[in-house]
């Protein structure tokens, strides 16, 4: 599932009920392995959530977004370059 689908059918109208940063949490994955989720989220009334989160990678700024379900697992990942500006 993409993260624009994700979006439409577990966040989108929903009502906000929650939002604070989530230290790092081991989560099993479906295939078998291990995330360590962290970051700002947003958690809405059928449970599900919105997690942001940074990071550098050598130069490169990275951000990434996850919609998680109730159970904290990831259904869907976003994740984009941020390039610097010259000001």
């Amino acid at each position: 599932m993409t993260y624009e689908e994700a979006f439409t059918i577990h966040i989108l109208n929903q009502k906000v009920i929650a939002w604070g940063f989530q230290h790092e949490t081991r989560v099993l994955l479906p295939n078998g392995y291990y995330a360590f989720l962290c970051g700002y989220f947003t958690e809405y009334e059928n449970g599900y959530k919105v997690i942001a989160s940074g990071a550098t990678l050598h130069k490169t700024a990275i951000q990434e977004a996850m919609i998680l379900d109730p159970e904290g697992v990831p259904i869907a990942r976003d994740t984009e370059d941020i390039r610097p500006f010259s000001f």
